[in-house]
């Protein structure tokens, strides 16, 4: 925890010295929008871990007299999301977030969540997944690509079973989460405090119906074998907790130093953010541990006549022994508590949650050209290219080799190292942008980091 907080400090100085921006460029300012509007193109998300799926955002940003409209992203956002996917993922979520609430120097956010994944899934925890190629019980190879894995794990075995479902489980689980947070030194620091309230319902597919091919390439359906989850779970001592699922509450806490020019898409500034989770039974949860976050993020623009943001973001999360393995999962941002390492949110093109641990860090970077604007009736829109590149691994503790004890001066070379990592890959963004900054459409990560989302906002 101290070396979290150290990290923290230490790129919070840095960025006092670097830092400008804290409000809206002229031009941005100029584009802003006065009142309430929708966006007018909502979410389309795509991606081989969810297939489809779409949303639409509220905001109101108040009129151009206010004081705070330079200076906030918006007086309110609400937006209310039925999200059904053709992978099986349904994710409904109700969410408000106000910066000023009542002109004060609080903000309040809050989260109601229905998550249902048919399709959850889960490559082992620690540094398993990243040392070792893909592999499975059904066979002796070690794959480097996923595709030629998922074909072998769905041939139908000499015992009349399949490893189709080998990697996955299904997952209910509803979540609400609330807090506070007080502004201070003209909105630069940030004090957090908050709580979250989750309960798991854990399916596993082992002896269940399962789609698989026999020796022909004929579509068959037999049981599933004895799935990952399930191998782990059925340890004498289980390398994970939270087999059965049940409550996950926990208290929220975090500190954080903004000097962006414009929270939803900005060009300059800093953001960090150091976010603790503490759980424990006398909430009503089953668990009892600590996760704690600490995280930087960097824009820059080097000619703002060109449109093109520089951004990049590090950060590092360690967590105790008893966290349960469908929370393992969880980076609880400040701003908006994430799910990684893997997904469109935190290492682009890899499976959702394919690199867990209880130790985690990552690296990302990535190229922001805006080439275009252009208005359809009184909604304003951006097409954008976004080159990125992603990198990070896990760990099985943040003790012995994890991720403390490589901190001293090259956890960045050790990550840069691995072999799990992405090369160049470029995303093209559909952008509309009322309010400077809005939902996106991306391939092949799903949603862009361009705006609201990917991997350095």
């Amino acid at each position: 925890m101290r070396v979290l907080a150290g990290v923290v400090i230490l790129l919070c100085a840095v960025g006092l010295g670097l830092a400008h921006g804290d409000t809206l460029t002229p031009d941005d300012l100029a584009r802003k929008n006065e009142k309430g509007y929708v966006t007018g193109l909502p979410l389309f998300a795509y991606s081989t871990d969810i297939g489809v799926g779409a949303r639409a955002y509220y905001f109101w940003n108040g009129t151009r007299g206010d004081p705070r409209f330079a200076r906030t992203p918006y007086l309110h956002r609400l937006f209310v999301q039925g999200f059904v996917t053709t992978h099986g993922l349904q994710f409904h979520w109700l969410d408000y977030d106000a910066p000023r609430i009542l002109d004060s120097p609080y903000r309040i956010r809050s989260q109601a969540i229905y998550l249902r994944n048919i399709s959850a899934n889960y490559f082992g925890t620690g540094s398993k997944p990243v040392e070792r190629d893909l592999h499975f019980t059904g066979s002796t190879k070690s794959y480097d690509n996923f595709d030629d894995y998922h074909d072998d794990q769905q041939q139908l075995t000499p015992f009349g079973q399949t490893y189709s479902k080998y990697d996955q489980y299904d997952l209910l689980r509803p979540i609400f989460v609330a807090s506070i947070e007080r502004s201070f030194l003209d909105d630069k620091i940030r004090v957090l405090g908050g709580i979250g309230v989750s309960w798991a319902r854990i399916y596993d597919y082992s002896g269940k119906a399962a789609d698989a091919r026999d020796a022909a390439g004929k579509a068959v359906v037999v049981p599933e074998a004895q799935t990952r989850l399930a191998e782990d779970c059925a340890m004498v001592d289980p390398v994970i907790r939270g087999c059965k699922g049940g409550w996950d509450n926990y208290l929220r806490f975090g500190v954080s130093y903004d000097t962006r020019d414009y929270e939803p898409d900005p060009n300059s500034g800093w953001y960090a953010d150091l976010a603790v989770d503490a759980s424990t039974k006398g909430l009503g949860s089953d668990y009892d541990y600590v996760r704690a976050l600490a995280a930087v993020r960097r824009y820059w623009t080097p000619d703002p006549a060109a449109d093109v943001v520089l951004a990049g973001r590090a950060l590092l999360q360690v967590q105790t022994k008893d966290v349960p393995f469908f929370s393992m999962n969880t980076l609880p941002f400040t701003e908006d508590p994430r799910t990684g390492l893997g997904g469109h949110r935190t290492l682009r093109g890899f499976k959702q949650d394919r690199f867990v641990g209880r130790a985690m860090s990552s690296f990302n970077a990535e190229v922001r050209w805006t080439f275009t604007r252009f208005k359809v009736r009184t909604q304003k829109f951006g097409l954008i290219v976004a080159p990125f590149l992603d990198t990070g691994r896990s760990w099985d503790s943040p003790e012995g080799r994890g991720p403390v004890r490589q901190l001293r001066p090259h956890l960045l070379s050790q990550l840069l190292r691995q072999r799990r990592w992405r090369s160049l890959r470029v995303t093209i963004v559909l952008g509309s942008v009322p309010s400077v900054s809005s939902a996106r459409i991306s391939s092949p990560s799903a949603r862009s980091s361009a705006s609201r989302g990917g991997s350095s906002r």
